[in-house]
Parts: structure tokens; C-alpha cells; sequence
């Protein structure tokens, strides 16, 4: 297991209640952050994904990592340490 810590909107739900992978992903500026890569049908279907805990599945793997790609206008930092299976 390895621990990644990174600053995200507080309501992404990391919790072990999904049977989705948690991965990690390289951010466009270097960031290292942590996703949902769930097992899909076909390619028409979002692999990587986010899961909020006042919304659901989000579509987007970059969704609400950042002020700027948030969902809605509950967005509140948190500094989130994620357990990731290697």
C-alpha cells in the first residue's frame, strides 16, 4: 500500500464502500492525486471517475481536485490521505 496525500474538495468520498480500484494519476502541473478507475462495459462508459459523497459517481477524473474544476458550489479544500494498493 502506498499513502498519497493531496489537497482536494472535501465531499470526494475515498472510502473502501465502492468496487472501483483507487489509482493514481499525474496532474497536468505535476500534482500527484487519486481517482477511481471502475470496471466498465465498454469504452462508452468513464472508467476513471470520482465518487462525491453529496453527489454521487462524477464523470470526470480531474472532478473537484482543484477549486477550478469543481462540480457545484460546495467546494471546501481538504487535505485527503488516501491508502492506494500497488
Amino acid at each position: 500500500m502506498s499513502k498519497v496525500e493531496f489537497k482536494a474538495c472535501e465531499q470526494l468520498d475515498f472510502s473502501d464502500n465502492y468496487s472501483a480500484k483507487k489509482v493514481i494519476i499525474k496532474q497536468w502541473n505535476g500534482d500527484i492525486k487519486v481517482c477511481w478507475n471502475r470496471p466498465v462495459l465498454n469504452e462508452s462508459y468513464p472508467n476513471l471517475v470520482q465518487f462525491c459523497k453529496l453527489r454521487g459517481r462524477l464523470n470526470n477524473s480531474s472532478n473537484c481536485l482543484y477549486e477550478v474544476s469543481r462540480e457545484c458550489s460546495d467546494f471546501k479544500e481538504k487535505l485527503h490521505t488516501v491508502e492506494v494498493a500497488e
